[in-house]
């Protein structure tokens, strides 16, 4: 009775608290099937009991999520006899901000109706949790609850645990990463235009007489010597590879960007690239800087294995959680941190067009 009077206490005293996030994205459903398992109060004459949890619901924002569960019991009676319960619920859930090793705490309270026999009774249900990110869409939560029933004839409340896998599907997709483009260097000044003579071949605008380079092609600008003009562009080429919680595998998805990358590398076999790793701030310095690193040697395998580019040209370096570009407070923050990414700057010659 004192344990069990405790753990009510720390869930009465948790619920004031307002300050929330999920592991859930605004607009998904989610499914959560799991066990249930009661401690029944001692006036009721009911053993405790375990039995089958399911519940179905909605994220509004990444804070706030509703749902409606069901659950049903068959404890006994000291006689033997079994009661059968039927329970149904619908709750809001709100999750904190803060991680215990890993762990997302939250709160939940609720109404519905517990169906004793053929006795049904309204229930007020409020209580407490942990869960935590298994993958992008999966997640694994356990919350301890008080049951009051308005009917029942006796001081104290039944006390429950449930636990459950929460299977999450659709809400908003994430807003395609910028088109790469080269950017190249203000040109210099275009040379005056040659006054054309009759004794021109490549006709460039420079007499043959005085004409250096007597075959430049006819879309190229000249000097007054007919000779091309030089100039120099400067292609610039960016990679970001994001990933999922605690992950170092590369999602099919960044095959595409990482091809671009690979294509540019072949048409300029010069070019050298170093890939760096990045975490969120999730757990250990010590951990996150090891993350990083095999992040960023999963693209370069990548790149080597799939793309045939040769291992000499490409590096890897991991720098953990030390250079965030997001907010480390937020969800959508965490996973823009959860990157690898390189930027290829190169200074190509080319020649001025006419």
């Amino acid at each position: 009775m004192f344990m069990r009077r405790t753990i009510q206490s720390l869930i009465a005293l948790s619920l004031p608290l307002v300050a929330a996030t999920s592991n859930g994205e605004e607009g998904q459903f989610y499914i959560a099937p799991g066990l249930q398992w009661m401690d029944f109060d001692n006036t009721t004459d009911l053993d405790n009991d375990t039995g089958y949890f399911l519940g179905l619901g909605y994220d509004f924002t990444d804070r706030l999520s509703a749902e409606f569960s069901i659950f049903d019991l068959d404890p006994e009676l000291p006689n033997s006899t079994k009661v059968e319960i039927d329970h149904w619920k619908i709750n809001a859930l709100y999750s904190f901000d803060s991680k215990f090793a890993g762990f997302t705490p939250f709160v939940v309270a609720g109404l519905g109706n517990t169906r004793f026999e053929a006795n049904n009774e309204p229930t007020f249900d409020y209580g407490a949790g942990l869960k935590i990110e298994i993958t992008k869409n999966l997640e694994w939560r356990t919350a301890i609850r008080n049951y009051n029933y308005r009917d029942r004839d006796h001081e104290d409340s039944d006390f429950g645990i449930d636990s459950a896998l929460v299977f999450r599907f659709g809400g908003k997709e994430r807003a395609p990463a910028p088109t790469r483009t080269a950017a190249p260097a203000p040109a210099p000044a275009p040379a005056a235009a040659p006054t054309r003579t009759i004794a021109d071949a490549d006709g460039d605008g420079v007499a043959d007489s005085a004409d250096r380079c007597p075959e430049t092609p006819r879309n190229y600008a000249v000097d007054s010597s007919g000779c091309p003009i030089p100039v120099e562009e400067v292609a610039r080429v960016e990679l970001e590879v994001l990933f999922d919680f605690d992950q170092s595998v590369v999602k099919p998805e960044y095959f595409n960007e990482i091809k671009e990358v690979t294509d540019f590398m072949a048409q300029y076999p010069d070019v050298i690239v170093e890939l760096e790793g990045h975490t969120d701030s999730q757990g250990t310095e010590a951990y996150n800087q090891g993350l990083s690193e095999r992040r960023a040697a999963a693209v370069r395998e990548v790149m080597i294995s799939r793309f045939g580019i040769v291992g000499s040209r490409v590096s890897s370096r991991g720098f953990g959680e030390s250079q965030p570009i997001a907010s480390n407070d937020t969800a959508a923050g965490r996973a823009d941190n959860r990157r690898v990414m390189t930027v290829i700057i190169k200074t190509l010659q080319n020649y001025r067009p006419r």
